[in-house]
This record gives structure tokens, sequence and C-alpha cells, in this order.
């Protein structure tokens, strides 16, 4: 009787701390989807659910069908597992290629997929690094991060349609809150008059060391750096982290050395483009714009504002990065805790910001101003 009673006690204490599964269904855009996972996130309105494959689904309570808690224990996909999930949704033949960090799967030249795969890896070695260096104890990711190659713009706006709508047909790559992938396509594109299967790792090297290719690169690296961002502990996925805070940073890494083999040299680099545009607006314009950056994320998404938008959140990054180190790992510290589906209105994003800035956002404004107007490119 002591041994059962032990057993029954052993198996409740393992039933109140296991992740069980749970089994949704939903209907979206007049489709049935049936998914099994773990419920990482509940709101009023809704749910976010962590499936196997690393995705995460945020769905709305008025989409749910049915709902069912399992007694079976929720596991993430082996590397194996993942690969096989990952190759189905890309073209037929496509391949992978393992890193010590990243699973890359590519429908183009091995050689370019080889060559992203050893700048994904150098830019994780800097992220970690830095961050490192800086104090933070990042997080293992569970999984492999996924990066995805398409062999031309065509077939990765083709994919990106779901997730990006027409605006997949005018970027260079993004990253998948819901998939957490990176995905690109080949920008070599027979560049330099060689058919693209030619090209080897040193031709790619070379072409993508021409100075036109480097805001395409650029753009990459900042998407990529979203994907280690929000898989180190730095972020959670849909947690509602100021817009600002979260493309700074990514900016904030952009810069990349790619003649750096063993690392990633351009961390905090000043951006060119970043600093002329922003330079350009501050002497249009004398209008204030920190109140509204800490607010307003829809400017960051709207064309209209987007550039002014954009170069204003890389200026008030690099400037705390600079000058106010410790109290922006401070913020950046507290900003990780924001949880999925939890939303901090806007004047709690405000106090939160002077909480650690300082109430006075005019003088710091101005501070980032002249240090702004006083940089070169």
């Amino acid at each position: 009787m002591r041994l059962w009673n032990s057993l029954s006690l052993l198996f409740a204490l393992f039933a109140a701390h296991c992740l069980c599964a749970d089994e949704i269904s939903f209907e979206r855009g007049g489709q049935r989807i049936d998914l099994k996972g773990e419920v990482i996130a509940t709101h009023e309105a809704g749910i976010i659910l962590h499936t196997p494959d690393g995705k995460m689904w945020p769905i709305q309570n008025t989409e749910i069908i049915e709902r069912t808690k399992t007694t079976a224990p929720f596991q993430l996909q082996t590397k194996e597992q993942l690969i096989e999930t990952v190759l189905a949704e890309m073209p037929p033949g496509s391949q992978v290629i393992e890193t010590s960090h990243y699973v890359v799967a590519y429908n183009t030249n091995r050689a370019y997929a080889q060559w992203v795969a050893g700048m994904l890896e150098r830019l994780h070695r800097g992220f970690t690094s830095y961050w490192t260096q800086r104090g933070f104890d990042l997080q293992e990711p569970q999984q492999p991060l996924v990066a995805l190659v398409f062999d031309n713009q065509d077939s990765f706006a083709q994919y990106g349609q779901a997730e990006l709508g027409s605006a997949a047909k005018s970027v260079i790559g993004f990253y998948s809150m819901h998939t957490n992938y990176v995905v690109m396509f080949d920008l070599t594109g027979g560049a330099g008059g060689n058919s693209r299967r030619s090209l080897g790792i040193r031709d790619i090297q070379r072409l993508m060391s021409r100075p036109d290719f480097q805001w395409s690169l650029a753009t990459i690296v900042h998407e990529a750096t979203h994907q280690l961002a929000f898989n180190a502990g730095l972020q959670k996925r849909y947690a509602d982290v100021p817009l600002w805070f979260s493309e700074g940073l990514a900016i904030y890494f952009e810069t990349p050395d790619v003649s750096s083999s063993r690392g990633w040299r351009g961390i905090g680099q000043v951006s060119a483009p970043r600093l002329q545009k922003f330079q350009q607006a501050a002497r249009e314009s004398s209008q204030p714009f920190l109140p509204d950056l800490l607010i307003n994320d829809d400017s960051l998404r709207k064309a209209a504002t987007a550039l002014d938008r954009y170069s204003q959140a890389w200026a008030v990054t690099y400037f705390l990065q600079k000058r106010k180190a410790e109290e922006y790992d401070a913020y950046l510290k507290e900003l990780s805790e924001i949880q999925p589906l939890h939303d901090p209105t806007a004047t709690e994003r405000v106090r939160l910001f002077q909480k650690h800035f300082g109430v006075d956002l005019t003088e710091l404004e101005n501070e980032v101003r002249q240090m702004m107007l006083g940089l070169r490119p």
C-alpha cells in the first residue's frame, strides 16, 4: 500500500509539472486546421500555441472549434524530424546544410548555401560574444535555427506570400515570428556574367564585398539578428516589445565585415545609409520625434514614414549603446521579461523608458541629434 501511495504521489507530481500537449482545431480562411502543441500564452481574445516544429500560432478564441487537453507530454521535434518538416515546405529537390547552430535548406547553388551558413555562424559567434561580454546569460535554442534560401526572388516571393502578402515581392529577406525561420533568396543571380551554378565560395565572397551588395547583405544580417534575439532570450516571440527597440537592435548588427572568418567585426559601426537619412530629416525638421517613436509602432511599418523612423530607431539605439550602455542593458533585460500577448499601454511604454533614461525626453533627443549631426558616414 505504501508503495502504491508513493507511486500515486509521484504520478500526481509528474502530472502537475508535465507540459502536456493540447489538441486544438480552429477555422481560418474557410479551412479547418488541426494542431497539437503547448499553449504558451492566453489572453481574453485568444491563445498562442507552440507546436513541435517550433512554430507559434496566434489563435483567436472565435476561431477555435475544439480544444482538448491530452496526457501526452509536449515534445519538440528532433533535428532529423525538423529537417523533414522544413524540406516539405521547400520546392522538390531541395537539400540542407547542417552547422553547429543552423539548418540551412536551399534549392540553389550549394556554394551559395554554404556561404550563407558560414555567414550565419559568424554572426552567431559575434552576437553571442557581444552580449555575453555585456553580462547577459543567453539561452541556448531548443532546436536548430532554420534558414531557407530560395534560388530566385520569384520562388522566394511565392513562399512569402502567405505571411507578407504582396510585400513579399519587394523585400530581400524576412524573419518570421510564426515559423521562426529566416528566409532569403540567392542574391548572386549570375552576377558578374558568371553562371550561378559555377560560382564558388570565393567568388561569392568577392561579390558580397562589392559596394552594390552591401545594402542587400545588411538586410539579411538584420533579419538573422532578429532570429537570434528571439531565440537567445533577449526578446520573446509575440511579446509587445516596442518596434523601434527591436529594429534598432537589429540595425546595430547590420554592418558586417564579410572578410572576417573568425567572427563578426561590424557590430556597432556607423550605418552610413541610416546616418545620412537621419541627418537629412533632422536638418529639414526640428519637430520632436522621440515621444512618438516610443509608442507608435505603425510609423515603422508605413512606407511614408518607415525610412525616417528606421534611421531614428538606429540613432537612438546607437546613442544609448555608446553613451548609456548600463541603462540600455537594464532596459533590455526588463523588456525581455514582457510575456507574449501582454501589451503594455503607451503610457507604460514611456514610463519604462523614462525609468532607465530619465524623464526629460526633450533633453535626451537633443543629445541624440547632437551626436548624429557630429558623426560622419
